[in-house]
């Protein structure tokens, strides 16, 4: 009887997975900047749920759970390789006419440039916030640190992220025309 339990458990954690799974590899791609790394890690993710599902006390917690094993996984990765790499990146799926997929891009692109500067502990912080939507309580449980300690980095890399992004748009006076078009 416990064995069936065990496998609708699995089976049902299987389909959670499925539908979080291009969220894992966003928050994963953002780290690494590589497509087939993230999807190495997304799916060193899932592995790890699967085998371990039975360690998951709710379902309530499963996307805690299924980043803290992420972000598990992306630390491994970088211990074993001894190499820093990049650990954002936004995408905007939606599309609009050029000036407004121009300007887009471009705030896009001073965004990803100045996260790029933050320390990785605020980058990791900055991205599980404001990017996966994680709670302060959420984000303390899958980096392992406490709420204090989030909040301040958070705020840290809001504050270093603000203050470049005016150094740049004061440097650069990037100035958008809209013209009429008949």
């Amino acid at each position: 009887m416990k064995i069936v339990k065990n496998f609708v458990v699995a089976l049902g954690i299987k389909q959670e997975l499925a539908k979080r799974r291009t969220k894992l590899y966003q928050i994963a791609y953002s780290w690494c900047h590589d497509p087939a790394l993230a999807d190495d890690l997304v799916q060193d993710t899932m592995v790890k749920a699967i085998k371990n599902s039975s360690k998951l006390r709710e379902i309530a917690t499963l996307d805690t759970w299924l980043y803290r094993i992420l972000i598990n996984c992306w630390h491994d990765y970088l211990r074993v390789s001894g190499r820093h790499v990049e650990l954002f990146d936004i995408s905007d799926d939606r599309i609009g006419d050029h000036s407004d997929m121009y300007q887009k891009v471009q705030i896009v692109d001073r965004v990803r440039s100045s996260v790029a500067k933050l320390p990785m502990n605020l980058r990791e912080v900055v991205t599980l916030a404001d990017f996966a939507g994680f709670s302060y309580a959420e984000i303390a449980s899958i980096v392992d640190i406490p709420v204090g300690t989030v909040m301040s980095r958070l705020y840290r890399a809001r504050q270093n992220l603000k203050d470049q992004l005016l150094d740049i748009s004061s440097d650069e006076n990037i100035r958008f025309k809209l013209r009429s078009v008949k």
